[in-house]
């Protein structure tokens, strides 16, 4: 069943805008990725579903305002467990079928999870990993004083977890980029 993507977003947007600081406009970048990784693929739909919902355990988890890293961290696995349970009431909501539920769960999943293995699993992680890598996603999400641990963070797991051969292409511009701008930022 192939549902509008406006729909989904509206179905999904209210949720979001409960969770962490910033969380709505990631999603809107990890969308954009999915549809750059995944295009012409016959799943496109469905991964596009999975990128808007991804982060839907946030919604009511996270405190308002913007997160430090340690917090972020300890937060992570209440937003996951919350994950499931809200994936599965928006995806009733939107009238999905079973088989496409348990889809998109498994792509949730693999996100909170940060591995993949299979394809789709890969563009998903690979659409949320490489997002982070723009400044914007920093000053809307994190507290400053969490950007350079972020960036040490990411250099030492993204690497790792990036599969899709165009992520690994852009994955070290993306990051220099950031590094580049975060540097100027503090100097």
């Amino acid at each position: 069943m192939k549902i509008k993507e406006e729909k989904i977003k509206s179905t999904i947007k209210p949720y979001m805008k409960k969770a962490r600081s910033g969380d709505w406009e990631h999603t809107l970048r990890v969308v954009e990725w999915v549809k750059i990784l995944g295009k012409k693929r016959k799943d496109l739909n469905i991964l596009i579903t999975a990128a808007y919902i991804h982060d839907i355990g946030w919604s009511g988890i996270a405190p308002k305002g913007k997160l430090d890293l340690d917090e972020m961290l300890k937060l992570e696995l209440l937003a996951n467990k919350n994950s499931k349970k809200l994936v599965l009431e928006v995806l009733n909501k939107l009238k999905f079928s079973e088989k496409d539920i348990n889809t998109v769960q498994r792509l949730v999943s693999a996100v909170d999870k940060h591995k993949a293995k299979k394809d789709d699993e890969g563009i998903i992680l690979d659409a949320d990993s490489l997002n982070k890598l723009c400044i914007e996603h920093l000053e809307q999400k994190y507290q400053p004083k969490s950007f350079i641990k972020m960036i040490n963070l990411w250099e030492k797991v993204l690497a790792g977890r990036i599969k899709t051969k165009k992520g690994k292409e852009i994955y070290p511009e993306l990051l220099l980029t950031l590094k580049n701008q975060i540097a100027k930022k503090f100097t």
